[in-house]
């Protein structure tokens, strides 16, 4: 047990440490902004519904499932997209040069593990085999949802107005 607690604290790549590096993936993946920018991106108006590409599985009536693989790279995009728009826009503004980690784990805590489980529970049920009926996602997950992104937005700017400004 006390080799496994000193290897999770053990710095690795450029300083940052085991859990640190451990917090990006849920960072990239259960990120609610990138979900509500995925179904966004897809809807049926959007541009890139043209592409042909199949966001979303219809199961029969009015409930879809989510193309995981589809969602796993527009994350990746989406996120390291995200963090080099932030590093552009933060770095002159920052009194001490700013890492793209600080900028991706802004205090990771408590708003941060709402969001987590919030987007997990809607990915859960977007993955299930019946998958998920656009009414449901509409009136019970699409308020957590969006009270996810207002809680990590409040946490942004706390950390904007604390470190950078």
């Amino acid at each position: 047990m006390r080799l496994v607690s000193i290897m999770l604290y053990q710095p690795g790549l450029y300083g940052m440490d085991t859990l640190t590096l451990l917090n990006i993936i849920p960072y990239t993946f259960l990120n609610p902004i990138i979900l509500l920018a995925y179904m966004l991106a897809f809807s049926e108006d959007s541009i890139l519904r043209y592409l042909k590409l199949n966001a979303f599985h219809d199961v029969g009536g009015n409930s879809q499932r989510i193309n995981l693989r589809l969602y796993a790279m527009f994350c990746a995009i989406a996120c390291s997209t995200f963090i080099g728009f932030k590093i552009l826009v933060l770095q002159p503004l920052a009194p001490a040069p700013l890492t793209a980690l600080e900028i991706t784990l802004v205090q990771p805590g408590w708003s941060w593990l709402f969001a987590y489980i919030v987007t997990a529970l809607t990915l859960a049920a977007l993955t299930s085999r019946h998958g998920l009926e656009s009414n449901v996602g509409g009136f019970i997950f699409a308020p957590f949802i969006l009270i996810a992104i207002l809680l990590l937005l409040i946490n942004h700017v706390q950390w904007l107005l604390a470190r950078v400004i």
